[in-house]
């Protein structure tokens, strides 16, 4: 995974809101405390909620609890890739909590430590959608798997992924404020201008292209 925090893609962090490592073997998750919903950092190990998962999981059935284990990766419910930073939805899956800000009627069940992930009022037109990108790659089985955003611009039909537009650099968050944000996507041929006309597009980018 590349490109500082999975969520917002920065790599910087703050005294108040710090980058956070997962400890987990071969995890790659770094999130901002903010962005993930972290209500407080410990001093020691941290692992995201899929290894503190495969932890508990593992500890319950009585092996070690190596979270280097070989193990299958769950997928998120919303888009078709697994690795990133995922918490566990209110029907005990798993969604991309960059996902989840972006779907507009996803929500979550607490706002502070975002868990768990509500999808109970993603209507199911979303998961029927086709992701164009998907498609523009020549992954057509890939384009049906999970759920997908419009493009934000009026009368556009085009949908895709989150992650897909994430990977692409076409999501943004507009609005002034971290208390008034409207998290945007946009479809290639419209993304430029928005950017242009919006001051306050700010790009969150990370890479899902080898998931």
């Amino acid at each position: 995974m590349l490109g500082g925090c999975c969520v917002c893609a920065d790599e910087n962090g703050w005294e108040s809101n710090p980058l956070v490592y997962c400890d987990g073997p071969n995890c790659e998750v770094a999130v901002h405390q903010g962005c993930y919903g972290i209500v407080e950092v410990p001093e020691g190990e941290w692992y995201c909620a899929k290894c503190a998962d495969f932890i508990a999981h593992s500890q319950y059935n009585g092996n070690s609890g190596d979270v280097g284990e070989v193990r299958e990766t769950p997928r998120c419910k919303l888009c078709p890739f697994g690795h990133g930073a995922l918490k566990r939805t209110d029907n005990d899956e798993w969604a991309h909590v960059i996902c989840a800000l972006y779907i507009p009627e996803v929500r979550f069940g607490d706002v502070h430590s975002m868990d768990p992930v509500i999808l109970s009022d993603v209507p199911l037109e979303r998961f029927q959608q086709q992701c164009y990108l998907c498609m523009e790659r020549g992954e057509e089985k890939r384009a049906y798997l999970g759920a997908c955003m419009p493009c934000n611009k009026p009368g556009c039909k085009k949908c895709f992924h989150v992650t897909c537009a994430q990977a692409e650099g076409l999501l943004c968050e507009e609005g002034g404020g971290s208390k008034n944000v409207k998290y945007c996507g946009y479809c290639s041929a419209h993304a430029k201008k928005a950017r242009l006309e919006e001051s306050n597009c700010h790009l969150s980018l990370v890479d899902f292209g080898s998931i």
